[in-house]
Order: structure tokens, then sequence, then C-alpha cells
């Protein structure tokens, strides 16, 4: 009788960090993260449909893969834990007079939760030595880079 060996399991294809520019801003979130945002990504090939498309995105310092996936925007709010191309959205609750991105950064104004996210994403090492005031201080300048990006006239 010929034993069963195990299948092995297909890889998921991990989405990694995106590049500077293409309206893509590095965040300072301290020395173990690195944090990326965009206030409109929007996806080539896909017509314009009025749906602003906020990403935050987060990877531990030195790694290409991303960690957490934040997308609240103006329409079905989401985020992901170790985001892949075929990856769970898991939804962020916005509450009537909420803003989706205030939902979003939340998590980096709650510590606990934002260290909580990173230790589901197998950072249980990084989410230990995260400063809350880096956090803090990532989640005012995502603030400003969005409300500069909400005053520049449309190009």
């Amino acid at each position: 009788m010929k034993s069963e060996q195990p299948q092995p399991q297909p890889q998921r294809m991990q989405q990694t960090m995106p590049e500077d520019g293409d309206g893509w801003h590095q965040i300072n979130g301290g020395p173990h993260l690195h944090i990326m945002f965009h206030p409109n990504r929007q996806l080539l090939g896909r017509e314009a449909d009025g749906v602003k498309r906020t990403s935050i995105v987060v990877a531990v310092a030195g790694k290409r893969e991303q960690a957490l996936r934040f997308d609240p925007f103006s329409v079905g709010s989401h985020y992901h834990i170790r985001p892949s191309l075929r990856g769970k959205q898991l939804p962020l609750w916005v509450e009537e007079g909420q803003k989706p991105l205030d939902v979003a950064l939340a998590f980096f104004e709650k510590p606990l939760r934002f260290r909580g996210l990173l230790s589901q994403a197998e950072e249980r090492d990084v989410a230990s030595l995260v400063d809350d005031a880096d956090l803090a201080r990532a989640a005012r300048q995502i603030r400003e880079l969005d409300a500069a990006a909400g005053r520049k006239p449309a190009a």
C-alpha cells in the first residue's frame, strides 16, 4: 500500500511595499516600521468610479512584504493582515458621521490594537518594540498629508 504524501500548500503571493513616488509618501513610524501612505491610489485599468482609495501599508523595517494594509476607502473600507493577492478583507466599521481614515488611524492612536494586528501578522517581536509616540506621530503625518492632498486642485 502506497502511503500518501502531504501535498504542498500553494504559497500565498504576499504583497510587497510600494516604491516611493506615484503618489506614495514615506511616513515616519519609528525605527521598527516602514509605513507608506497614498491619499488616493487608483488601480491601473480601472475606470473612474468616484471612490477615494486611501491606503496605508505597513511592513517591519528591513522587510519588503506588507504586514498590514489599511484601505479606508470612501466606499467599502477594509484592512488586511498579511495581504496577499487573494487575501481576506476585514471590514473597517465606519459609523454614520465618521471618516474612514479616522477609523483606520484609530489603530495607530490605540497602540494595543495596532500591536495586536502586528502579532496576528506574525510580527510579535516587533509589536513589542513599537513606540506609542511613533505611532501617534505617524497618524498625525498621515492626517496632514491627506488634508494637503484634499486642498490640491484635481489634475
